[in-house]
C-alpha cells in the first residue's frame, strides 16, 4: 500500500528558528470506501467485507493510530435532510469500528452531506458514487526540522532556490528566501534526497539521513547546506546519478528520477546552449577495433538524455550531443563496481548563452 507522507514546509531564517525540533506529523497508513443505497445509512454487505479488510490490517499495538471518517450523499433532498443522512451514515461505520474492538476515542466523523460530490449527481452513477463513506487511518510520525542554506560555491553568497525532497516514500517542493535560507520539516530518521536548482547554476542534489539532533550531524560531518556552482560558459557538471546499464543505453532503474532534474535546469535557464558528452567505461579497450556497436555507445547515451529534452520542450538548436567512447574515463583502470558505474555517464557542457 503506497503511504503518503503529510510534509509542511517553512520559509525562514537560520536565525530565527531552532537548529533541530522534534514533533510529530501523521501519514496514512491504511484507507477504504463504503458505499450506500439511496436514503439510507445501513451498511451493505460489501461494506462489511472492506471493513473486515481495514480493521485486519490495524496492528493491534499501534495506540498512536486514528481514525477519521467523512460521510457524503448525493444532491437529492434538501441540503440540511443530505446532512442529517451524512451525519448517520459516519455514525453507523463508527459503531460498526467499534464493535469490531476499535477505540472509540481515536475516530472522527466528519458529515459533509451533499457539499463535496466526487461525481455529477445528473446521473445515477454519479449519484452512487457520492452516496459514500470514506475512512482514513492514520499514524503520528516523528519528524525532525531541518534548516539550511543554499549558496554560490564561488562567492559564497546565498541563492534563492527550488529545493526538491525526495524520499522512498515522498517527492515535494519548496523555495528558499530571497538569500537561500530554507526550513523544512521531514521524517526523522528518513533518508532523503535534496536538490537545489537556480537560474544561472548547475543544479546540486544531496543524500542526507535526517537526524533528531544537531550533534549528530556533526559526528557525521554532514551539513544541510548545498553549494551551486555557476554554468558559465565552458563550464562542466556530471551527471553523477545518471547511471547506465553495462554495455547498454538504459538507465538503470534507480536514475530515471535524474531526467526530470536535468529538465527543470534547462527550463529555468532558457538562454543556455549545452553539448551533452556522453562516456563509457571501457579500461584498456582500442575503440577503432571494437564493434560499431560499442562505439557508438556513448554517443546514445548522450542521445538518450538529448531525446529526453527534445520530447519535453527544450528546442533543439539549444542542444547538441557527442559520445566521447572511453577517452575521458573518470577512473581509466577502475578498481570498483562503483568507479566502473561513474565512467558510464553523462555530462552537461555549456557552449554558450542563447541572444
Amino acid at each position: 500500500m503506497k503511504h503518503f507522507w503529510l510534509f509542511l514546509f517553512l520559509l525562514g531564517s537560520l536565525a530565527s528558528l531552532p537548529a533541530q525540533s522534534i514533533f510529530d506529523s501523521l501519514y496514512t497508513v491504511a484507507g477504504a470506501e463504503v458505499y450506500f443505497d439511496f436514503g439510507k445509512a445501513d451498511l451493505r454487505p460489501d461494506a462489511s467485507r472492506t471493513l473486515d479488510s481495514v480493521v485486519a490490517g490495524i496492528r493491534e499495538d499501534a495506540r498512536s493510530l486514528r481514525i477519521r471518517i467523512t460521510a457524503h450523499t448525493d444532491s437529492i433532498g434538501s441540503p440540511a435532510a443530505n446532512e442529517r443522512l451524512s451525519k448517520r451514515r459516519a455514525e453507523t461505520l463508527r459503531d460498526d469500528l467499534i464493535r469490531r474492538g476499535l477505540s472509540g476515542a481515536a475516530i472522527e466523523i466528519v458529515p459533509y452531506g451533499e457539499r463535496r460530490p466526487v461525481a455529477s449527481n445528473a446521473t445515477e452513477e454519479g449519484r452512487q458514487q457520492n452516496r459514500r463513506a470514506t475512512l482514513d487511518i492514520v499514524a503520528a510520525v516523528p519528524m525532525a526540522s531541518l534548516s539550511g542554506q543554499i549558496k554560490d560555491r564561488d562567492s559564497g553568497k546565498g541563492v534563492q532556490s527550488m529545493l526538491t525532497f525526495r524520499s522512498r516514500t515522498r517527492e515535494d517542493s519548496t523555495m528558499t528566501d530571497s538569500v537561500g535560507f530554507y526550513h523544512v520539516r521531514l521524517p526523522k530518521d528518513s533518508v532523503v534526497k535534496i536538490t537545489a536548482v537556480a537560474p544561472d547554476y548547475f543544479f546540486q542534489t544531496m543524500t542526507m539521513r535526517i537526524f533528531g539532533s544537531p550533534e549528530l550531524y556533526k559526528k557525521y560531518k554532514l551539513s544541510p547546506n548545498i553549494e551551486l556552482p555557476p554554468a558559465k560558459a565552458g563550464e562542466t557538471a556530471v551527471l553523477r546519478d545518471l547511471f547506465f546499464v553495462g554495455d547498454q543505453d538504459i538507465l538503470l532503474r534507480v536514475s530515471q528520477p535524474e531526467l526530470p532534474k536535468i529538465l527543470k535546469f534547462m527550463q529555468i535557464n532558457p538562454d543556455l546552449k549545452v553539448e551533452i558528452a556522453g562516456h563509457i567505461n571501457g579500461p584498456g579497450l582500442v575503440m577503432e577495433a571494437e564493434p560499431l556497436w560499442r562505439q557508438s555507445l556513448s554517443e546514445r547515451r548522450a542521445k538518450l538524455v538529448y531525446d529526453y529534452l527534445l520530447k519535453n520542450g527544450i528546442p533543439a538548436e539549444r542542444m547538441t550531443y557527442k559520445g566521447y567512447m572511453n577517452t575521458q574515463m573518470l577512473f581509466p583502470q577502475p578498481k570498483t563496481a562503483q568507479e566502473a558505474e561513474q565512467n558510464r555517464r553523462v555530462e552537461i557542457r555549456v557552449t554558450g548563452k542563447g541572444e
